[in-house]
């Protein structure tokens, strides 16, 4: 492990958790909206979005899970037939829905979410995630692409949630003074780009230090 000397020997370069970094749910390039009712944590892109009440509002009448969808599209469809769009613009509305996953919860220990129905003493049904007009952005996306980037997404928001965001700080090995540091990072392998040559062949794990988040 490379050191630099200051009063004491000490990694020259720290890897930790970064407990300020940005819920990826605020991106504007995700593929769909996900949405969940649950007592313990908030819906991850919030409750003020229409198809937030419109899945509420369905769910009574739900007899199990895709029925729910159902009875949601079914609802969407209206909505958006009655609504109409605004200046020829068939997105403004945001609820001409292209495809609803149903999203379920593991919680042990950690929180995961993941595509699909599950059943068990640790999982919960929980919500939806929701692709629209909208949200693709009239990019050519196929049924198989869409399923891949909605657990993509959901990896990512699991590490966020989890608090398994990386940072870095590296130190000059003279001086002692911090030279950079940077956070984001949802793979501790993605930091060996932004350091000097000399960390090529390094074991990233060996600086890493676990902290309290």
């Amino acid at each position: 492990m490379k050191t630099y000397q200051k009063n004491i020997t000490v990694p020259r370069l720290v890897i930790e958790y970064d407990e300020d970094a940005e819920n990826p749910r605020a991106d504007d390039g995700n593929i769909g909206i996900f949405l969940t009712k649950e007592s313990q944590y908030k819906s991850p892109d919030g409750a003020t979005h229409p198809l937030y009440a419109l899945m509420l509002e369905t769910e009574e009448s739900a007899k199990n899970t895709m029925h729910h969808i159902k009875l949601m599209e079914d609802a969407a469809r209206k909505a958006f037939k009655e609504s109409g769009p605004k200046d020829g613009n068939s997105h403004d509305e945001g609820l001409h829905i292209i495809e609803i996953h149903p999203v379920y919860r593991y919680e042990h220990g950690a929180v995961m979410y993941k595509r699909g129905k599950a059943a068990g003493f640790d999982y919960s049904n929980c919500g939806f995630f929701f692709i629209t007009a909208e949200s693709l952005s009239g990019g050519n996306y196929t049924a198989k692409k869409i399923a891949k980037a909605i657990d993509a997404e959901l990896k990512t928001y699991n590490k966020w949630i989890n608090g398994e965001i990386y940072a870095f700080r590296l130190y000059d090995e003279k001086s002692g003074e911090m030279i950079e540091s940077c956070g984001g990072f949802y793979d501790i392998e993605d930091i060996r780009e932004y350091l000097p040559a000399e960390w090529k062949k390094e074991k990233l794990e060996e600086y890493f230090e676990r902290g309290v988040i």
